[in-house]
C-alpha cells in the first residue's frame, strides 16, 4: 500500500477509490491493521504536539468522541473502526448553507471476533465475523441508510417517517421498526434473511417485484430467486452473544461457515466427512483448530494447518 495514501487516509483526504483500497489492504493481512493503528498513533501524536493543540481542540470535540468510542470498542471486541475521510450526501441536498454533508463512517470486524454499534437513532446493530458495516454519523431527513458486507444482526428503532434501509451487494432491504438478521458476504453467491419481529421488504432489481417478508420466514436469494422457509433454530443467532452454534448440520455446511467466520480456505479430501452431520456450540473466541479438534471426537479424520498459505488441509 502506498504510504502517501495511507497517510492522506489517516488525515481524512482521500478519494472513494482510494477508500475502498485501503480496506481491501487492511483485510487482506493482520499485519497491515498493525501497521495502520501505528501511523493512525503517530498521527494523533504529531496533532497534540503542535502548538495551537489547545486551540483546536473545542473544534474537533465530536470527531474524538468518535475516536474514543473506537478505541475503546477494539479494547472490548478485538475490532478495528475505520475513518472514512470522504463526505457524502444520502440524498440530494436542496439548501446546501444549512444542510452539512453526512461523514460517513466504517466499522470492519475481523475474523474470529464480533462487535455491536448503537447508531445515533439508537438502532442497535451486532456484527459477525469478517463484516464491514459503513454507516453515517448522523442520518438524512428522508432516510436511515447503511451498507453492509457480511453478516449482522439489526433491531431497528421505529420512525415511520424515515425508512431504515440496509444496502448489500444483491438486494436492499427496507424497515420501519424491526429485527432481522442479514447474510450477505461478498465472497458467496447466497444471500439469506431471517425476520425475527416486524415487517422487512426486499428489492433487487433482479427480482420480479419487491417480497414482503412475515416474522419467523427465513429467506435465501439463490440464483436470483428467493427460496422462502421459516425459521428453524433460533439457537443460531447466538453468534451475538459469541457462541456458533450447529443444529444437525452437515459438515460441508459447517465448513463453508468457519471459512467466512475465520477467514481462511478449507480444503477436505475426505467426502465421507463431509456428509457427517453435527449438533454442538461453540465459543467464537476459542479459534477454528478448538472446533475441529472437537469435531475430531465424533468424526475421524486429520487435518493439517499452513499459515503462510493462510490454509487448512483436512484428511
Amino acid at each position: 500500500m502506498d504510504k502517501e495514501i495511507l497517510q492522506r487516509y489517516v488525515e481524512g483526504n482521500v478519494s472513494t477509490e482510494e477508500i475502498i483500497d485501503v480496506v481491501d489492504w487492511l483485510d487482506a493481512d493482520e499485519s497491515h491493521v498493525r501497521e495502520f493503528m501505528a501511523l493512525h498513533k503517530l498521527n494523533d501524536i504529531s496533532l497534540l504536539n503542535q502548538p495551537d493543540a489547545q486551540i483546536d481542540i473545542p473544534k474537533k470535540k465530536k470527531t474524538i468522541s468518535f475516536r474514543k468510542i473506537g478505541y475503546e470498542l477494539a479494547k472490548i471486541a478485538a475490532i478495528l473502526i475505520l475513518f472514512w475521510g470522504g463526505t457524502k450526501l444520502f440524498e440530494t441536498n436542496p439548501n446546501p448553507v444549512e444542510e452539512e454533508p453526512v461523514t460517513y463512517q466504517t466499522l470492519y470486524v475481523p475474523d474470529g471476533q464480533r462487535a455491536e454499534l448503537v447508531l445515533p437513532d439508537s438502532t442497535r446493530i451486532w456484527l459477525n465475523a469478517h463484516s464491514t458495516l459503513v454507516y453515517p454519523t448522523r442520518f438524512g431527513k428522508d432516510v436511515r441508510q447503511v451498507e453492509l458486507n457480511g453478516e449482522a444482526y439489526f433491531d431497528v428503532t421505529h420512525n415511520e417517517k424515515q425508512p431504515f434501509v440496509v444496502k448489500t451487494s444483491q438486494l436492499d432491504i427496507q424497515v420501519l421498526g424491526t429485527e432481522f438478521n442479514v447474510t450477505a458476504y461478498s465472497g458467496s453467491p447466497d444471500l439469506e434473511v431471517s425476520l425475527l419481529r416486524g415487517c422487512i421488504e426486499l428489492s433487487s432489481p433482479s427480482l420480479p417485484s419487491n417480497y414482503r417478508m412475515k416474522e419467523k420466514e427465513h429467506i435465501k436469494l439463490k440464483d436470483n430467486k428467493l427460496v422462502v422457509d421459516h425459521i428453524k433454530d433460533y439457537d443460531y443467532f447466538r453468534w451475538k452473544e459469541g457462541l456458533i452454534c450447529f443444529n444437525n448440520e452437515s459438515v460441508a455446511t459447517i465448513i463453508e461457515k468457519l471459512k467466512l467466520y475465520y477467514d481462511i480456505n478449507i480444503e477436505v479430501d475426505n467426502p465421507k466427512f463431509m456428509k457427517s452431520r453435527y449438533t454442538g456450540k461453540f465459543r467464537t473466541k476459542d479459534g477454528i483448530e478448538q472446533v475441529l479438534k472437537v469435531l475430531q471426537i465424533e468424526h475421524k479424520f486429520t487435518y493439517k494447518k499452513n499459515n503462510d498459505l493462510n490454509l487448512i488441509t483436512i484428511k
